[in-house]
């Protein structure tokens, strides 16, 4: 069996096991050698917003192109009859409203806080609530000063589904060296949201 196998190498005669985002590459001495460090793009991201697994960041119920059940806990937030739309209760007072812009991607805001067009902002496209961890995080608070940090938590949340639904998802990737540049090993970390904050995060690893 013949096997197809890809090399990156570098002017300075360094092989990579991955394709490097050029300008984020991080190369350095160390005692038995070399060490790089560098950022490539995810492929296979997580969604952030599953809580089978990953909780604290909220949840995101749509009211359009989910299906009938999210639709339910869409209406349930916002207090909605399913079948009218028409008020018929509070709803729940953690609930904050989500737009979608998109024109040539996608971006989610806190409703009236991002880019409005008449064409292409969906107003009230999704809904953000806490999830267990953030209850947990809001049990002390109350009343307006309680609702002002849901907002701020999904402005957060916003910020987070931009990265993911963007592709803007980064892998952190470290490889050492022996002193003659013949590689040792690697070690891979994914699923970093933001380039700014993967850079940041790159220069800490």
């Amino acid at each position: 069996m013949i096997k197809k196998k890809i090399t990156y190498i570098n002017e300075n005669g360094f092989e990579f096991k991955f394709e490097p985002i050029e300008d984020t590459l991080i190369i350095k001495k160390t005692k038995l050698g070399f060490e790089a460090k560098y950022l490539i793009y995810d492929e296979s991201p997580d969604n952030p917003f599953n809580t089978e697994y990953m909780e604290g960041n909220g949840i995101f119920y749509h009211w359009r192109d989910c299906g009938k059940e999210e639709l339910q806990k869409y209406c349930e937030a916002r207090g909605l009859d399913i079948e009218t739309t028409e008020k018929i209760s509070m709803g729940n007072p953690d609930c904050v409203l989500i737009d979608k812009y998109e024109h040539s991607g996608i971006s989610y805001s806190v409703s009236g806080e991002g880019r409005q067009c008449r064409f292409d902002t969906s107003s009230g496209w999704a809904v953000w609530l806490p999830d267990n961890v953030l209850l947990d995080e809001l049990k002390s608070l109350k009343g307006k000063e309680r609702h002002k940090k849901c907002i701020e938590y999904a402005k957060q949340a916003c910020e987070l589904m931009n990265h993911y639904l963007n592709g803007d998802i980064y892998c952190i990737v470290k490889e050492t060296y022996d002193k003659n540049k013949k590689q040792l090993n690697y070690d891979l970390n994914s699923n970093c949201y933001g380039r700014e904050s993967a850079e940041q995060d790159l220069k800490n690893y």
